[in-house]
């Protein structure tokens, strides 16, 4: 039994610990369906030497951890003629358990979600580009399958966790792309109604019913649309994009780009 405990609590809070911390999790839910058990393996295995560091730490500093557990063996169910190897045993798991439990909400404090999140998309170049657009805070310019184009600003990173990914923005401008030429053209403009919505509400943050459009919010305009619906996109600036659309010089290379 004593050696099935050696295993089991092991590997159970390894598991905790992979799907508690934030860089484990991602990491996790972009690999294939082994790397959970791997992983639980490694971090109970890890887990379990720190616990037995930490008890060796505890008897050198006299703390007296295990005699604590001996004068608790009957709220914990152990029989009173359980030997000092037993209790040892014990106080092991006990630290194991604990440590899988809180070990990945601790380093979740330490790191946060923005660093393990960076390290999770290092490969996924639309991920990438949602987070751009969010911390430069510009609109994105998707094109669907369907040839609809939105333009409109990210609300929210992509769940990495997430089986059916999707992308929130609140459009600016809506058109279509042509078939033939490729070329856009806007046919909705959301921006002056988003204004005069934006304008209409009161400091409280409710909708003040004296306007028109008083009973709406910016927030109800936002659009969710499945990546995997998506054909290309890029980040978009107005002046850049007028800038491209008046422009009638020849093509020709102008621009390098070099090693950062």
């Amino acid at each position: 039994m004593t050696q099935l405990s050696l295993i089991i609590i092991p590997l159970i809070a390894g598991y905790s610990w992979a799907n508690s911390w934030h860089l484990s999790r991602y990491r996790i839910a972009r690999s294939n369906g082994y790397t959970l058990y791997f992983s639980a393996a490694l971090y109970g295995v890890a887990i379990l030497v720190m616990a037995g560091l930490t008890l060796m730490l505890l008897t050198a500093w006299e703390v007296g951890f295990v005699e604590y557990l001996a004068q608790a063996s009957g709220l914990l169910g152990l029989s009173p003629s359980v030997g000092s190897f037993g209790l040892q045993v014990a106080a092991l798991l006990l630290v194991t358990i604990l440590y899988g439990i809180v070990g990945g909400h601790f380093l979740n404090l330490l790191t946060g979600t923005h660093w393990p999140y960076k390290l999770a998309i290092k490969n996924a170049d639309f991920e990438r580009l949602v987070l751009r657009a969010i911390e430069r805070s510009l609109p994105m310019l998707v094109t669907l399958e369907n040839g609809k184009v939105y333009v409109g600003y990210v609300i929210r990173t992509i769940d990495p966790l997430a089986d059916e990914k999707e992308l929130r923005l609140l459009p600016v401008f809506s058109g279509f792309r042509s078939p033939e030429t490729g070329q856009v053209t806007f046919s909705t403009n959301y921006s002056e109604v988003l204004v005069e919505i934006s304008e209409d509400d009161s400091e409280d943050g409710e909708a003040e019913g004296g306007g028109a459009l008083g009973h709406l919010y910016p927030g109800d305009f936002e659009v969710v649309i499945p990546v995997s619906k998506i054909v290309t996109s890029t980040l978009y600036d107005d002046e850049a994009y007028t800038r491209f659309q008046n422009r009638q010089s020849e093509p020709g290379y102008q621009f390098e780009i070099r090693e950062a």
